[in-house]
């Protein structure tokens, strides 16, 4: 530990280090003021110094393709590139290097790495549902309620996973909606003038 790692809070001067950590307050040499100095064990540990990266000493072992003195490990499974130990990024069984993380990310083709999703299956039944208050407006949302419903069961779930029961009653509800329509146009419409 260095000789300056604490100082008095009166006269800003350095404290040894075994003035640190003491049970009882100890005399500040400087002023003659009571200091009680705690710190965190991990401050005295020295800190050790890197090694170099292990380099290629052999003929015809393959290299990182970001950090070329280092010996591969592993390839990314969407470019195929080597990588390092540093460079692998494990996610489930497969690995990736991060540009292909962050592209797959940025492209949505990573399901793991999405944070929101949408919920079809509650778009169907919301569609079919809130446009029974407005009647006229069926004719418009009960096919797209019928579309989100199958749209529901090919696109990946939640990422909070629910039951499918809300795609079953859009599926169900939607053609009723559509079926009376057709009967007020074809039975009710045609009395009336």
């Amino acid at each position: 530990m260095k000789s300056d790692a604490a100082v008095c809070p009166s006269c800003l001067q350095s404290l040894p280090g075994v003035y640190c950590n003491t049970p009882a307050p100890v005399t500040c040499p400087a002023c003659n003021n009571q200091v009680l100095v705690e710190i965190f064990p991990a401050f005295f540990k020295q800190i050790a110094t890197g090694q170099a990266a292990e380099t290629i000493v052999e003929e015809g072992v393959s290299s990182c393709f970001y950090h070329e003195q280092k010996k591969a490990v592993v390839h990314c499974d969407g470019c195929g590139r080597f990588l390092c130990a540093l460079c692998d990024v494990e996610l489930g069984d497969r690995h990736y290097c991060p540009a292909c993380l962050e592209a797959g990310r940025k492209k949505g083709k990573m399901p793991h790495l999405e944070n929101k999703r949408t919920r079809y299956d509650g778009a169907a039944l919301t569609l079919v549902l809130v446009p029974l208050l407005f009647w006229p407006v069926v004719i418009l949302t009960a096919p797209l309620a019928i579309y989100f419903a199958i749209l529901s069961w090919r696109r990946p779930g939640g990422l909070v996973q629910r039951t499918r029961w809300r795609s079953y009653v859009a599926l169900v509800l939607a053609p009723l909606e559509m079926g009376a329509w057709v009967a007020l146009f074809w039975f009710i419409l045609p009395k009336v003038h």
